[in-house]
């Protein structure tokens, strides 16, 4: 078992280390608060989030809508131009026109999220959605449906602290899941694999914990998993389902999908992967077999709750660490919300969290592949890395000339129009000063960089970058104005140190 950390060690740098890892950080308002809760209260107060739970409103399009309605009103004025020999050009524009609106609607979508995670009172929530989006990777760019990416989202999100087997069965009915690998075409004389091959290799296993036979019996129970047209919600077609006995890990019986994620859940591999990949994401580093052991066991020993687990993980020695502490690298979503709770500002606009996404690699709803992303260390490049500190400016500057257009064309290549809301590009607000500083700290150089230091970093300030920031003040009229102040905390945010949390 994780062994907890002693009481007297607890201190404010643990408080943010928690809200940074558990969360996307906060003012130092909010850590002193976390601080003051005492470890056992803190944890709780993450972990089990504020009660009762809020879910977000969901986009005002967010409803299911009759597809089968949908495209019989296509067809029916496709046939009516037939006469006029229009048909192919109006079933054409017809594709086109929807195409553009699920596009729109996703990247509303992707804004809406961030906004959430941006305001919510209850970071866990969102970071372990981010965690399951990432894990069940799914792609508008084969959906093509927002509603559906919707959905799924609204399911990680409610399950997100449960039981990981109702995530696992929730998912395995979810129509962008259906669609992305291909169930919906699956049925007892052609069952399809894909799904119960990504299930136990991506979702659940790891490679090597399967056998080709468990992926092809487990294939067949799967069968007849549908989307119905009309409510747009899961449909068991139960003629097209294979109810014959199938052999899974040497197990027998008439297994249904269900039974199968029962039988792959019980399989030893399953919380030693699980609890690792939740432990590689809090905290950036993949276990040593020891470690991974009493991870598995804690998983194991809470019954594969994930909220239980990260009680036992956020409450242990090992995870305040000093390897761990300050050395993980922001992901570009964290490093986006971050800034603007930090800073307690918006982000500067639509467009530039959009553009920030791509620039930076990590796009909500786009994810590369089936795998998710790569994280960790693929997060940051030379190119990346330069965009992080171009960016960074946005937070607290004016944008320059010329910034906007190009971002407007980056974001174009991703397929989505562009509107009033994104054409705003200037910075929100901009940051309000007065919240980081007082006037009596602009006075004193020291003071002032240790003062920002202590909001925007992870973990103590090398003294070499320290000098740096106080030799920029030096060359500035004293007391600083508010230019050389942006100017400072720009300097701040394009340093290695700010990329890590």
């Amino acid at each position: 078992m994780l062994a907890p950390l002693p009481p007297a060690r607890w201190n404010r740098a643990c408080a943010a280390h928690l809200l940074r890892r558990a969360g996307f950080g906060g003012p130092p308002a909010q850590v002193d608060a976390l601080c003051a809760l005492g470890p056992d209260a803190a944890v709780r107060a993450l972990v089990d989030g504020p009660q009762p739970a809020r879910l977000p409103a969901a986009p005002a399009w967010a409803k299911p809508q009759d597809l089968r309605a949908r495209r019989e009103a296509m067809l029916d004025v496709a046939s009516l131009a037939g006469a006029l020999s229009g048909a192919a050009e109006i079933q054409r524009r017809f594709q086109r026109d929807t195409r553009r609106e699920e596009f729109a609607r996703t990247r509303e979508l992707a804004w809406w999220w961030l906004r959430e995670m941006r305001t919510t009172n209850d970071p866990l929530r969102e970071k372990l959605t981010l965690f399951w989006h990432g894990h069940f990777a799914t792609s508008v760019q084969k959906v093509r449906n927002a509603y559906w990416m919707w959905l799924q989202n609204d399911t990680l999100r409610r399950h997100a602290r449960g039981p990981f087997g109702a995530l696992v069965k929730a998912i395995s009915r979810d129509p962008a899941m259906i669609l992305w690998l291909d169930l919906r075409e699956s049925r007892a004389v052609h069952p399809n694999e894909n799904f119960a091959r990504e299930l136990m290799e991506l979702f659940t296993l790891g490679e090597g914990h399967y056998t080709e036979k468990d992926v092809t019996e487990a294939a067949r129970a799967f069968t007849g998993y549908r989307i119905q047209p009309e409510t747009q919600g899961f449909r068991f077609a139960r003629f097209e389902h294979d109810a014959g006995e199938k052999e899974i890990f040497g197990r027998r019986g008439r297994h249904d999908g269900d039974a199968v994620i029962d039988l792959i859940l019980a399989q030893p591999a399953c919380a030693r992967f699980l609890a690792g990949k939740l432990w590689t994401f809090f905290t950036g580093e993949t276990p040593a077999p020891a470690l991974l052991e009493q991870l598995a066991t804690t998983w194991r020993n809470t019954g594969g709750e994930t909220a239980a687990f990260l009680r036992q993980v956020f409450r242990s020695e090992e995870f305040y660490a000093a390897r761990i502490v300050g050395a993980q690298i922001k992901s570009p979503i964290h490093w986006l919300v971050s800034n603007a709770r930090l800073f307690e500002s918006d982000y500067p606009s639509p467009l530039v969290a959009l553009f920030a996404m791509r620039q930076l690699g990590q796009i909500l709803f786009l994810p590369p592949s089936v795998k998710g992303w790569d994280g960790e260390r693929a997060w940051i490049s030379t190119s990346t890395l330069l965009a992080r500190y171009n960016l960074a400016a946005l937070f607290v500057e004016p944008p320059p000339p010329g910034a906007q257009a190009a971002m407007q064309q980056a974001v174009r290549d991703l397929g989505y129009e562009m509107d009033d809301d994104l054409a705003q590009t200037k910075a929100a607000g901009p940051v309000d000063l007065t919240r980081l500083v007082s006037a009596d700290v602009r006075r004193d150089p020291a003071a002032l960089v240790d003062q920002l230091a202590a909001r925007l970093f992870a973990g103590p300030l090398p003294a070499r970058e320290r000098e740096a920031f106080l030799a920029f003040l030096r060359q500035k009229p004293a007391p600083p104005d508010d230019a050389t102040l942006r100017s400072l905390l720009h300097l701040m945010l394009s340093t290695p140190h700010f990329q890590l949390c």
